[in-house]
């Protein structure tokens, strides 16, 4: 009776520090997030999903696939962690947008900082656009919109005039952040512009999102349907 129970506590402790020890890298969810979230609601708000918390470095982001969050592998056995301070709000991206490669983009949505105190990642939050930066990463399009949540409590802002007389130094700690994270020279700070061009930005890739949609799918107001796989996004 001994051994058998020495065998079963060694089990146990076994099972225990694996599971102490494992570590998830994808977001236990079956939501799409890129596909069955829309982009604009019916409030005239943004829906963002938050890929990376405020105060973080680990880099996950959706897959484009599976429309899953990940962790991104850079080996069969490590996971990108950015060699910087950690984000310093925030991030995440817009649902049904893309930037094609062949228009310059990076070919992933629209790349948003959401200001303020830390939110959950796969939290879908909704937002008002107050401005965006406009930059290029390794000669790339990949421009970041600048937005303030209106379910969290923190930034009062309506625009980048407010955002920048209310918050002083925030645009610019953003912009170094971004120019030094990925090491000298990777990516390029072009124009920081208002709410008027971020919305204007953020609608043509949303455009680029529905084009690029197989021809059975169609669009009815800001709900995208599919004859072929009877897919429906509804507005949240």
């Amino acid at each position: 009776m001994k051994p058998f129970f020495t065998i079963i506590v060694l089990i146990v402790l076994l099972s225990a520090c694996g599971n102490r020890g494992g570590v998830e890298h994808t977001l236990n969810d079956t939501t799409n997030y890129l596909h069955n979230i829309v982009a604009f609601t019916t409030d005239s708000l943004i829906n963002v999903v938050i890929e990376i918390p405020a105060g973080t470095n680990q880099k996950w982001e959706v897959n484009k696939e599976s429309g899953k969050i990940e962790w991104e592998q850079v080996s069969s056995d490590s996971f990108r962690v950015i060699n910087y301070l950690p984000y310093p709000a925030n991030y995440g991206f817009v649902p049904q947008t893309l930037l094609p490669e062949s228009a310059g983009g990076d070919g992933d949505p629209v790349d948003v900082f959401v200001l303020g105190a830390s939110i959950a990642r796969g939290k879908v939050v909704k937002v008002k656009i107050v401005g965006i930066i406009h930059m290029l990463d390794n000669n790339e399009s990949d421009s970041k919109l600048l937005a303030v949540s209106t379910e969290e409590p923190g930034f009062d802002a309506d625009s980048s005039e407010e955002l920048k007389n209310n918050y002083p130094g925030v645009i610019d700690i953003l912009s170094l952040w971004l120019l030094n994270y990925k090491g000298e020279g990777q990516v390029n700070i072009l124009s920081v512009n208002d709410e008027t061009d971020a919305i204007r930005y953020l609608r043509a890739a949303h455009s680029d999102y529905i084009d690029q949609l197989p021809s059975g799918s169609k669009t009815v107001g800001n709900k995208i349907r599919s004859s072929g796989n009877a897919r429906t996004k509804e507005n949240q």
